[in-house]
């Protein structure tokens, strides 16, 4: 697991745009933990193209970022970890020892806090790996490990109904995001009354029902398995007033017919 850190000095920050390449040839990246990240307005989600290899995301951070506080122990300036596993390599194909890199490219950016988007001066630092021959018998998987150990479902959450009309052609849609501190959110589910449970791609999410007549429900995934459900509840409206008319006037028809059905019935008794 490689962690992905930021210093920004003297500096506050807000926005990061960071695009990673490492040694496709050697490593494979198999995952992107989003857990601890100090990012939690995600703009780009984490991507992994394993033929390029490259590692790309952008985040931002609300209020923003200055560094970390005097005293931390927690490191808290991860923008989040890369979990890499190594390929089946041949040694005699390298002529000098098998080393494996990964850096940041030149197209990578940070914005600072300043309300005018000035973006930062970047000292970049890369890593190297050497890959050492032989397996052991029991190896150690760091990020199996680190899975294992998250019970903890994502945070809190909170679901909103929206209409905008350069959203979704003026439709009703919803928002919503979470964040979760171990391994980070997988993925998003929604379900619109009793129907399916369908995989949302990200927030907006264009409903359905566009009469809001159903419980909608956001169920929150991490990549430990562990999940958060919230519900929303679709506002009660007012009874329709072309009923309450109806209602009327099925009322007074109704009395007019029984005061005109009891004069006749009381005639016919008096003539007998």
């Amino acid at each position: 697991m490689v962690d992905v850190r930021i210093d920004p000095e003297d500096d506050c920050i807000n926005t990061a745009d960071v695009n990673i390449s490492f040694s496709q040839d050697i490593l494979e990246a198999i995952e992107f933990s989003q857990g601890n990240s100090i990012l939690t307005l995600w703009v780009k989600n984490p991507e992994i193209s394993q033929n390029s290899g490259q590692v790309s995301f952008t985040g931002g951070i609300p209020g923003g970022f200055c560094g970390r506080l005097r005293g931390d122990p927690g490191k808290s300036n991860l923008l989040g970890k890369i979990v890499f596993q190594v390929k089946e390599i041949q040694p005699e194909l390298f002529s000098d020892k098998v080393t494996a890199k990964v850096k940041f490219l030149d197209n990578c950016q940070v914005l600072l806090n300043d309300g005018l988007g000035t973006p930062a001066k970047l000292n970049n630092q890369n890593a190297e790996f050497e890959i050492l021959s032989g397996i052991p018998k029991t190896p150690k998987k760091e990020w199996q490990e680190e899975l294992e150990k998250d019970t903890v479902p994502p945070e809190q959450f909170e679901v909103k109904v929206l209409k905008d009309p350069s959203v979704f052609n003026g439709k009703y849609f919803i928002v919503f995001s979470t964040t979760d501190k171990q391994t980070g959110v997988d993925h998003y589910e929604i379900q619109e009354g009793k129907g399916d449970w369908k995989r949302a791609v990200s927030s907006p999410y264009l409903l359905e029902n566009q009469r809001l007549t159903s419980i909608i429900k956001v169920r929150a995934i991490d990549r430990a398995g562990n999940e958060r459900i919230v519900k929303y509840l679709p506002a009660k409206k007012p009874f329709p007033y072309w009923v309450i008319i109806l209602i009327l006037f099925g009322l007074v028809f109704g009395c007019l017919i029984y005061k005109k059905t009891k004069n006749k019935w009381r005639g016919i008794k008096n003539q007998k």
